[in-house]
């Protein structure tokens, strides 16, 4: 799905000339794909990132039980590495660009080898090309941690495994290992347990830290 005919055309015509895919159809609009997905005979959609709003819409409406895969598709500028973020925090399963060979990522995808999502080499290097934020100070970290994030933790400082509390919050394994990495991040933290013990110092959880007394 692309806003863009000549985008679309051409996407549907690499597609198309691998053996593993048959293309449904190339829309312009949600709409359109949303029509096409209840037929059931979707497996995988790609979706142009100018279509923001869109990506969101259909990784939080999808079925948890459905095996369609989404897949976000740059066509231009890379999207800012928070909305990516954002992205596959919604559950999504692939982001491929122009720039590559779109049907590595496709096939990658939906054969599974991607099971954490895959990510274009293009789009990836340009995330790594992108300068890390300064640390913020603890007082931010309070409106920094999202709720989702929060639920983890807590559940994180009780001891549960990334299965578990998949299973507690019901999501996927992929999506709290997003959570669990977010926390890392901004809290600095090298592991579990140090992202725990930030926790408490910076006043998230207030729970006591053995391993902080004495």
């Amino acid at each position: 799905m692309a806003p863009n005919r000549l985008v679309r055309d051409g996407v549907q015509t690499l597609v198309e000339e691998q053996d593993r895919f048959r293309v449904a159809g190339a829309v312009e609009n949600i709409a359109a794909a949303a029509v096409g997905i209840r037929s059931g005979r979707t497996d995988v959609v790609l979706v142009d990132t100018a279509y923001h709003a869109g990506i969101t819409r259909l990784l939080q409406g999808r079925d948890t039980a459905s095996k369609l895969k989404v897949v976000a598709l740059v066509t231009g500028d890379c999207p800012p590495v928070k909305r990516l973020r954002e992205y596959f925090a919604a559950g999504l399963d692939g982001i491929v660009s122009s720039a590559d060979d779109i049907t590595v990522g496709l096939v990658a995808v939906r054969s599974g080898l991607a099971p954490d999502g895959w990510i274009s080499p293009t789009i990836g290097a340009e995330i790594l090309r992108d300068p890390p934020p300064a640390p913020e100070p603890p007082e931010r970290l309070l409106e920094a941690i999202t709720p989702s994030e929060y639920a983890v933790l807590k559940l994180v400082a009780d001891g549960h495994t990334d299965r578990e509390i998949a299973g507690r919050l019901q999501r996927s394994e992929r999506v709290v290992k997003y959570h669990v990495s977010n926390l890392l991040s901004k809290l600095h933290a090298r592991n579990r347990a140090h992202v725990v013990k930030l926790a408490v110092r910076t006043g998230l959880l207030a729970i006591p830290c053995p391993s902080d007394q004495g």
